[in-house]
């Protein structure tokens, strides 16, 4: 009988089949619209069948995200997607059978990951007031932590930490040999960063991703920021060529246009704050903090309202557990998703 990694053979995953190009997606925190139409034309007339047939070159692009973020090309590792560098990040410095420490709720793919490469969970815990206490993260960090993970802004509930919290969390670590990785993947939503502690300490990682304002969630490009040592051992893990040609075409072009950047967290942030008014003066508990993605309580049970408006090609999520029980998820776009959102939960949720 042939070997199979036992932390692999019973693992649960979730697979993910749907046809989502034709449907509103305001589920998994993509742009709803996209990049402009223009844009993209532009772009594809530089996919010639030479560009396809040539191996992956980064230099620019790393330069670039360089530059944009105020480090050096070698703090930086690009991967594919901000998932690929989780994945190294574990393999490179989770230790199995040590702990991993997150809060709860917190994106699902580091509890897959903990389980995959052999670490043990340890989670602090919101509360219902969707406040997390930083002593009880503290408190988790032990001489037996490998791995600690901290999402800022965290989704799916929105919080961020204070850079004295974040300080804090560091040194514990710094303490008991642990790792910090800060997931930024809002960032753009939510302007404060520890990006710059990570190129000063020895024992923090930055990650950011291409997927979310950017727009290219299907080319799968993120990276990892951090100093040149932790760099190099992510490197060492990665593959030759781990980022395919047009992921990387396209990160460049978006880098060189600001302006369009900057258009689209104006319109994102005008369609979150649109939809977060029109929810409180409907009545209904909110919770919307940071990141491109607002929490609310239903009248009706939740799972019936996503499956009636899946019907109608609107896509949201929900939860069935834990705190969020019961709570919907949207995604947050510009104002005329957001409007059509809107309109079809309404008739959804009558009383």
């Amino acid at each position: 009988m042939y070997y199979i990694n036992p932390n692999v053979k019973d693992l649960y995953r979730v697979k993910f089949h749907d046809k989502r190009g034709e449907v509103l997606r305001l589920d998994m925190n993509e742009n709803p619209v996209g990049l402009p139409l223009d844009f993209v034309e532009e772009v594809k007339k530089k996919i010639t069948p030479s560009f396809l047939s040539t191996y992956p070159e980064k230099d620019e692009l790393l330069e670039l995200i360089a530059k944009h973020n105020g480090v050096a090309a070698e703090n930086i590792s690009l991967t594919c997607g901000s998932d690929e560098a989780m994945r190294l990040i574990f393999q490179c410095f989770g230790e199995e059978g040590k702990d991993l420490v997150t809060v709860t709720p917190t994106f699902e793919m580091y509890d897959v990951y903990s389980k995959m490469f052999g670490m043990n969970h340890v989670t602090a815990e919101y509360g219902t007031d969707f406040s997390v206490k930083v002593s009880d993260i503290l408190d988790s960090i032990t001489p037996q932590t490998g791995i600690v993970i901290l999402l800022n802004p965290n989704s799916p509930v929105g919080t961020a930490y204070t850079k004295e919290e974040f300080q804090a969390i560091v040194k514990k670590a710094a303490a008991c040999n642990a790792i910090v990785v800060v997931d930024e993947a809002y960032h753009y939503f939510y302007a404060p960063t520890f990006l710059q502690d990570a190129v000063k300490e020895e024992h923090v990682i930055v990650l950011r991703t291409f997927s979310k304002l950017c727009s290219i969630a299907g080319l799968r490009v993120g990276y990892a920021t951090a100093n040149p040592q932790l760099i190099d051992y992510i490197e060492k893990a990665e593959s030759t060529f781990n980022v395919n040609n047009v992921g990387i075409l396209f990160a460049t072009e978006v880098l060189k246009r600001p302006d369009m950047m900057e258009q689209m967290i104006q319109e994102e942030k005008a369609g979150h704050d649109w939809l977060a008014a029109e929810i409180k003066n409907a009545g209904y508990q909110i919770f919307s903090e940071n990141g491109n993605y607002l929490l609310f309580y239903p009248h009706k049970d939740s799972k019936i309202i996503v499956n009636k408006l899946k019907e109608q090609g609107i896509w949201i999520r929900d939860y069935g557990r834990g705190i969020l029980k019961g709570w919907l998820r949207v995604s947050t776009g510009d104002v005329t998703s957001m409007k059509k959102f809107w309109e079809a939960f309404l008739k959804v949720d009558e009383k």
